[in-house]
């Protein structure tokens, strides 16, 4: 019984209060000492709070479970709050992790072991080492279960702060292949190209040149311009714009229902966008309708870039796939010269040279461009801001001194 009435022996009269818990991760049962009171309602009191402090330190078991089974479910128990994509992530970490700790204990991994795992995992996948690589999502991964467990199951986290810097020589590094930023001469050319080739397109080519269109004026991530629909386009401070507050997946061919890392419901306002284009998306609107009527199919989400050369795309609600986008694109810029030059050259780059050109504004906000571009402060500084090819030439003409 979990509270007893004392009869005899030193504590006559009293109240035992005892609590038999079993471990969820070992199985067993945890010893709790015994708590005493003089009266019931005391002693009920009492069990609560012996509960209550019980499940405040649930993983005090951690220790002794074995990593990769701890691991994942830790990583099953997230599967309801993150993306689909960062829970693909997420499990190919499980999945590595089993094949090199096998039935390892929590407490047997060690630092050195964590090392000599993200070396092992380098050298036999010839893998990258950077801020980007498979590696640092394992490792990323690894140091937030331990967080989780950190002061319960374990008292100091093995992964360290920044571990690739701890676990690998600078020259052990990869250089990371920069993204290309687009000139303000490239996009309007590819701009221009684009406007010229709706006049004679036909109707189902238009959504892959749009969606470049209108990716050059806004930057925003491509399962967003996927998910974009005509009731998006709005006009706010003078200006037109999109509203939005959804995005597609291409690997769940599906919509998230959100904007990615925010709740459902959360909208974003975008960088304006000349009127030419709302005027476009207009005329595009028409032309989609009458098509979709003809074929005795329909829009029922509004979808701007709906896929009209697939017929069962169009029944399921699906847009065009970046594949696709991402082909125009490269055509488009082997039309007009345009060359990688070793950097990466994808619909990716619009939004780089967005950010770019943001942070390289006289006068700009740059709380205000980051949550234009659906990222914190930090992360817009961080990631996104590079230089700006433009302002590189004239600051490089500076300095020689040409006109």
């Amino acid at each position: 019984m979990a509270i007893l009435k004392i009869k005899k022996g030193q504590y006559e009269g009293k109240y035992r209060i005892r609590i038999q818990p079993v471990d969820p991760v070992t199985g067993k049962r945890v010893t709790i000492p015994v708590e005493y009171a003089d009266t019931r309602k005391e002693a009920k009191e009492k069990e609560k709070t012996m509960w209550s402090e019980y499940k405040a330190n649930l993983h005090l078991g951690e220790g002794d479970a074995i990593f990769t089974d701890s691991f994942q479910r830790y990583v099953n128990q997230r599967a309801s709050s993150i993306s689909p994509v960062t829970l693909k992530n997420w499990q190919e970490s499980a999945n590595a992790f089993k094949q090199y700790f096998g039935k390892a204990k929590v407490k047997d991994i060690t630092t050195a072991l964590v090392s000599r795992y993200a070396h092992d995992y380098v050298d036999k996948n010839k893998a990258t080492v950077s801020k980007s690589s498979t590696i640092a999502k394992h490792l990323i991964h690894m140091r937030n279960f331990f967080k989780s467990i950190q002061g319960k199951g374990i008292e100091e986290n093995p992964v360290p702060e920044a571990p690739l810097k701890v676990f690998f020589r600078q020259n052990e590094f990869s250089i990371s292949k920069d993204w290309y930023i687009f000139t303000d001469t490239q996009l309007n050319e590819i701009r221009a190209l684009i406007e010229k080739d709706l006049e004679h397109s036909s109707v189902v080519n238009w959504s892959s040149k749009l969606a470049i269109l209108i990716e050059s004026y806004t930057g925003m991530r491509i399962g967003e311009l996927q998910a974009i629909k005509f009731s998006n386009i709005v006009f706010e401070n003078n200006a037109w714009t999109f509203k939005i507050n959804d995005s597609w997946s291409d690997y769940m061919s599906d919509f998230n229902g959100s904007l990615k890392a925010r709740p459902k419901g959360y909208s974003r306002v975008l960088p304006p966008v000349p009127e030419e284009v709302v005027i476009l998306l207009k005329r595009y609107r028409d032309k989609q309708s009458a098509f979709l009527k003809e074929h005795e199919l329909d829009n029922p989400l509004d979808l701007v870039l709906i896929n009209l050369h697939d017929y069962k795309s169009i029944s399921s609600n699906r847009p065009i796939r970046q594949k696709s986008i991402n082909d125009m694109l490269k055509e488009i810029c082997k039309k007009l010269g345009i060359e990688a030059n070793g950097k990466q050259l994808s619909m990716y780059s619009f939004r780089h040279t967005m950010c770019t050109k943001l942070a390289n504004t006289p006068g700009m906000s740059y709380p205000w461009a980051a949550e234009k571009m659906g990222h914190s402060l930090q992360m817009f500084m961080n990631t996104y801001v590079g230089i700006n090819p433009d302002i590189d030439k004239q600051m490089t003409q500076l300095l020689i001194g040409e006109k």
